[in-house]
């Protein structure tokens, strides 16, 4: 069999179990609770309200706000002080003397009794609790709710902290602003004073070593170790742009002392020739001589050789300056000039290096002071900006306070409801039913904690007990075999077959069914088996061997006078047939007869005997009914006649304890093998249909063959 593990239906299931056995425990408890919250109810004295409405117009403020882009949380933060101010112990103060006056000058009104006890006004803080100021998001609009044992007095209340609202607003209306602007002129006087310490400080930290203070100016910031840093790399980058113009003038071919002078003079003159004669050909082409065209041939002729020797003066040079690019005396003097350069660079270089050198160990000496001359520097930086904030935020302030202060007006006069909002009924019934939910859910808890029940096969396998068959939950009782559900008699033609294997060796085994106590199924227990028993072929007997209840009876719709049954067996000769034959062919009923009296069950142990051995010699098996073994001792002396025992445990029902004082009874009165029967044991579908493979009543229907 299929064991099955425990689910929120089987955990409710147990939860119902409880409420059926231990339901007069939960009545008395949600009885008590809701006892209790109807005293209350009625004890309660009754509240009236009366709510007004003001509106504190901000318009000036936040056109203010609105320029200087404050947002809609901080306004609300406003109103909420606003709110807080309005319900000061100040206020309600002044909140006492108005309705004081207004009790006195009315004549001292019985309604009114409540806040004056003994004629005299109530404090200031139980004047809070019936007073209550709320804000609009949205808007200026405040308002007040007022709760009293009148409709009358929340009236008079309500007008009386209304009077009072008008007449401080204008003492309070900025008062958040004042106080802002007092608290910000001692933040300021405060870090003024600390802003002229801190300079005294520095001055005489720097006053104290004056090489302390000339290493402090260069190495402050670290800018004068950035500018030596910075001209060191300078003259090495320089140092080696001398060196490399040096190599590269050595290596560059040098023209003899003159080459290139002569050439280019020689080029000059040749330059200014052809210049002259050009010049002088013009003049003559413009001549009225008539001898110009001689002149002319000659100078042209001139012109060409001129030019023909200056072309081959530039080719010669061109030639000269690409095989021999510079001069000798420049190269001298440029590499004296080099060379010149460099010495003063290395000075310069050595210098900087002295001056870093001299930087870095003053450093390491006054390491310490200098760390302690940033933190204050630091500090005082810091609270100058501070102060700088705190310039800002006076200012703003004083804009604040100019904007002008806001004016208040009634939207709405206090109202006289005649209705009470306190005590409401729905409001404690509503308490109770929570209450009562949680109550009886605890209560529940822990009862499934301290008084355990079976609730799963696998809890009675822990418990190391037989269990011979699991009984499926059967809702309508049955007559015959069809009357029980398939999937439940697989589950009772198993139980059969075990006790057959358990009486093998028995002719005419008797099998009884008890249990520990009572309500727990035993009677529709074996009531199943014995229809589930049928067979034709074989002779079954149930006997109601329970003279205390007539269930069996009822099982098959015979009445309690219909023989004189088992009760005339164990009380003389019956003088008519006992044993009353049932619609089930196979299967006979020895009804009890009459019932025993309080006092009669004594020790009938013999005569139960003598005719269990008369019943063996008509019968293949016999099933016996029995009152629950802790009820009564007539169960004892049935079990001390049984070939097998079978105790059935209810699940969600049974105790544990109570199925372990049941096997240990048994074995004490009887030798007989014991089983249990776990009863009403609930079945998923998958299950349900599982079991419907041999025994579902649906019709097969045939197949029609193809033609």
């Amino acid at each position: 069999m299929v064991q099955q593990s425990t689910n929120e239906f089987q955990i409710l299931l147990k939860a119902l179990g409880y409420l059926r056995t231990h339901g007069w425990l939960l009545l008395i408890e949600v009885a008590l609770i809701y006892g209790y919250s109807l005293q209350r109810y009625f004890r309660a004295v009754p509240e009236y309200n009366s709510t007004a409405a003001i509106l504190i117009d901000h318009s000036q403020d936040n056109l203010y706000k609105n320029y200087m882009m404050s947002s809609s949380r901080q306004a609300n933060a406003r109103k909420q002080n606003m709110a807080q101010l309005l319900t000061s112990h100040e206020v309600m103060e002044r909140l006492r003397s108005s309705l004081t006056d207004i009790y006195n000058n009315n004549g001292r009104p019985s309604y009114l009794g409540g806040f004056f006890p003994d004629g005299v006004a109530i404090s200031a803080n139980m004047l809070r609790n019936h007073v209550v100021l709320t804000w609009d998001k949205t808007s200026d609009i405040f308002n007040m709710t007022c709760t009293a044992t009148h409709p009358d007095a929340a009236h008079d209340l309500c007008l009386a902290y209304m009077n009072t609202t008008e007449a401080y607003y204008p003492e309070v209306g900025q008062r958040d602003a004042i106080m802002k602007r007092e608290f910000l002129s001692r933040q300021l006087s405060t870090l003024s004073r600390q802003i002229a310490e801190y300079e005294v400080n520095l001055v005489e930290y720097q006053k104290k070593d004056p090489e302390l203070s000339a290493f402090l100016m260069v190495a402050e910031d670290d800018i004068g170790r950035q500018k030596l840093q910075n001209e060191l790399a300078k003259t090495e980058d320089e140092i080696r742009t001398n060196r490399a113009t040096k190599g590269l003038l050595l290596k560059v071919p040098q023209a003899k002392r003159g080459e290139h002078t002569s050439l280019q003079m020689s080029i000059e003159a040749s330059t200014a020739k052809v210049a002259d004669l050009e010049y002088r050909l013009r003049l003559t082409e413009e001549s009225n001589d008539t001898g110009k065209e001689t002149r002319i041939q000659a100078l042209r002729a001139e012109l060409k050789d001129t030019s023909a020797q200056l072309a081959k003066l530039n080719e010669q040079f061109e030639k000269a300056f690409l095989s021999n690019p510079v001069d000798s005396n420049d190269v001298r003097t440029r590499l004296a000039k080099l060379e010149l350069e460099y010495r003063v660079l290395q000075i310069q270089s050595r210098s900087i290096n002295g001056q870093m050198e001299k930087i870095n160990s003053l450093e390491k000496k006054f390491v310490q002071q200098r760390l302690e001359y940033k933190r204050i520097k630091a500090d005082l930086e810091h609270k100058r900006n501070l102060l700088k904030n705190l310039y800002k935020l006076e200012q703003e302030t004083e804009l604040e306070l100019s904007a002008g202060v806001a004016e208040i007006y009634r939207l709405r006069e206090p109202s006289r409801n005649p209705g009470r909002v306190s005590p409401q009924l729905s409001k404690y019934l509503y308490g109770s039913l929570s209450i009562s939910l949680f109550i009886l859910a605890m209560t529940l808890i822990l009862l499934m904690a301290a008084f355990p029940r079976i609730d799963n096969e696998s809890e009675v396998n822990r418990l190391n007990l037989p269990v011979i068959g699991k009984v499926p939950h059967i809702r309508q009782t049955a007559r015959v075999v069809e009357d029980i559900p398939s999937y439940a008699v697989e589950y009772l033609k198993i139980m059969n077959y075990r006790i057959l294997r358990e009486t093998k060796d028995q002719r005419c085994p008797v099998v009884i069914v008890t249990s520990a106590q009572a309500r727990e199924g035993k009677s529709t227990v074996v009531n199943s088996l014995t229809l589930a028993a049928h067979d034709p072929t074989r002779r079954a007997l149930l006997i109601d061997g329970d003279l205390l209840t007539n269930r069996p009876n009822e099982f098959f719709g015979v009445t309690e006078n219909k023989t004189e049954g088992l009760y005339s067996l164990l009380h003389g000769a019956p003088s008519e047939p006992l044993i009353v034959p049932t619609r089930v062919d196979g299967l006979s009923f020895l009804p009890r007869g009459q019932r025993l009296m309080h006092g009669e069950n004594g020790n009938v142990q013999k005569p139960l005997e003598l005719a269990l051995n008369d019943l063996r010699k008509q019968y293949d098996v016999i099933f016996i009914d029995t009152p629950p073994l802790f009820t009564s001792n007539l169960a004892h002396q049935w079990a001390a006649l049984a070939d097998l025992i079978v105790v059935v445990a209810r699940i969600f029902v049974t105790r544990p304890r109570d199925v372990i004082e049941a096997i240990q009874t048994c074995k004490l009165y009887s030798r007989a093998p014991i089983g249990v029967a776990l009863n009403c044991v609930p079945l998923t579908g998958a299950y349900r249909r599982a079991s419907n493979y041999y025994f579902s009543k649906k019709k097969t229907r045939s197949s029609i063959a193809a033609a």
